[in-house]
C-alpha cells in the first residue's frame, strides 16, 4: 500500500477488536498482520486452494484442516498445501478428473500433448479469446474463475471441439505438430493415440462416437494413416474426457 501523510487519519484505531496505537505507515503494517492472521484468512485462502486442485466444491473438513495449518504456520502456503496434498479427500475417486479445464488449460493441454511446436503464440492467444478467457482480460482483481460453471455451456463447448478439430488438422497458425502415422486399424490408432494423450480410459460412448465419426470421414482421405489419426487426435481433444483434468 502507499501511506501518504497528509491524508492519515491520527490518533489511536480499533480494527477488527485489536487497538492500533498511533504509529503512521507502521498502522497500516500492524492491519495487515491481523488480518493475515484472522482465522477467515486462513478460511478464504485454504478454500481458493482447494477448489483450484481438489473441486468446484471441496469437502468442509479438508477446508478446516487446511485452516488450522494456515493459522498454525503463520500463513505459509506450502504447509497448507502439503496439509492438502497428504488428505485422503484429495487422492479420493471423488476428486479424479472433478475440475474442468479452463481455456487455458484446455489450449495449453492441447499443445503438450500432442508435442506441438509453438513458432508464434498469438494465434493461440487469439484461440483463447475466442473460447472466452482473453490473456490479462479480467479487469477484477478476483481473476478468472476455476469453477465448471464459468467455461461449461454448449456455445463454449463447441468452441473447444472447433479449436480441437482445427489444431489437430495444422490449420491453427504458429503451431506445427509432427504428423503421426499411427497403426491402419482405426481400434489400435484410438488406443494409441488416447495413451498419448494420457487419457485412461475413455467412456464407451466416446469410444463409439470417434469410431462411427471416422466412418463418415471421406473414404479417400481415410485411406490415409496420417489424415484419420489426425481426426481421432482432434476428437479425442474435444472428448468430454479432455475436458477434465
Amino acid at each position: 500500500f502507499t501511506f501518504d501523510a497528509r491524508m492519515h487519519e491520527r490518533g489511536d484505531k480499533k480494527v477488527l477488536g485489536h487497538r492500533i496505537k498511533e504509529n503512521g505507515e507502521k498502522e497500516g503494517l500492524e492491519i495487515l498482520h491481523i488480518l493475515a492472521r484472522h482465522p477467515s484468512t486462513a478460511k478464504f485462502i485454504s478454500t481458493k486452494l482447494a477448489v483450484r486442485f481438489v473441486s468446484d466444491d471441496p469437502p468442509a473438513a479438508l477446508v478446516q484442516r487446511m485452516s488450522e495449518t494456515f493459522l498454525k504456520k503463520n500463513g505459509d502456503i506450502r504447509e497448507v498445501l502439503k496439509t492438502m496434498l497428504a488428505s485422503p479427500e484429495f487422492w479420493s475417486s471423488e476428486s479424479y478428473r472433478a475440475k474442468v479445464k479452463t481455456p487455458l488449460e484446455f489450449v495449453v493441454s492441447s499443445v503438450r500433448g500432442c508435442g506441438a511446436e509453438v513458432t508464434d503464440a498469438a494465434p493461440l492467444a487469439r484461440q483463447l479469446q475466442n473460447l472466452g478467457m482473453p490473456l490479462y482480460g479480467m479487469q477484477p482483481p478476483t481473476g478468472y474463475s476455476s469453477k465448471a460453471d464459468a467455461w461449461v455451456n454448449s456455445a463454449a463447448l463447441l468452441g473447444r471441439m472447433n479449436f480441437a478439430l482445427a489444431f489437430s488438422a495444422g490449420k491453427v497458425k504458429g503451431i506445427q505438430i509432427e504428423a503421426e502415422n499411427g497403426p491402419a486399424d482405426s481400434q489400435d490408432a484410438l488406443a494409441m493415440l488416447q495413451n498419448k494423450l494420457s487419457l485412461g480410459n475413455i467412456s464407451q460412448q466416446t469410444h463409439d462416437t470417434i469410431l462411427t465419426q471416422l466412418q463418415n470421414v471421406n473414404r479417400q482421405k481415410a485411406s490415409d494413416n496420417g489424415h484419420e489419426a489426425q481426426v481421432i487426435e482432434g476428437l479425442l481433444l474435444g472428448s468430454p474426457e479432455f475436458q477434465r483434468r
